[in-house]
């Protein structure tokens, strides 16, 4: 849970409290993988959190103006809600054991670029991600 709890808070900047994080299902992985080496576990997680009041200090301050330019696409979560917005979901991280025999979390994203926060832990499960995570998409005139 520290993990999950550690991936929300930096993927989000900590612009979300946590207020619910509960474990749905722990699936071990070793007699897929074939690594008997070290442990690999699958944890899917539901999630609750809500915006708070933080604006990170990384981030332009005039991002967060209503109707600034620069807040659009992955940024909706951040400066495209107001203060209160739940965002919740459920999230599906890998687990291995790390050499002190703690758990830690595999980036599915090492070295890449994600299209918006939580991208390959977030589970859409049929949600569309405009207005989920992305800014809602513009109706043609």
């Amino acid at each position: 849970m520290r993990e999950t709890r550690g991936i929300i808070s930096r993927e989000l900047f900590g612009h979300y409290d946590i207020t619910n994080l509960v474990v749905l299902k722990v699936e071990a992985l070793q007699d897929r993988i074939h690594q008997r080496d070290y442990g690999l576990v699958t944890v899917t997680l539901s999630f609750s959190t809500k915006r708070n009041a933080t604006k990170h200090p990384n981030l332009n301050a005039d991002m967060f103006v209503s109707g600034n330019a620069m807040c659009q696409g992955w940024l909706y979560l951040h400066c495209g809600v107001a203060v209160g917005h739940v965002f919740d979901g459920t999230l599906q991280v890998l687990l291995a054991v790390d050499r002190e025999g703690s758990w830690r979390a595999v980036s599915p994203h090492w070295r890449s670029r994600r299209e918006y926060s939580l991208q390959g832990y977030l589970l859409l499960e049929g949600r569309e991600k405009e207005g989920y995570v992305l800014f809602p998409k513009q109706r043609e005139r």
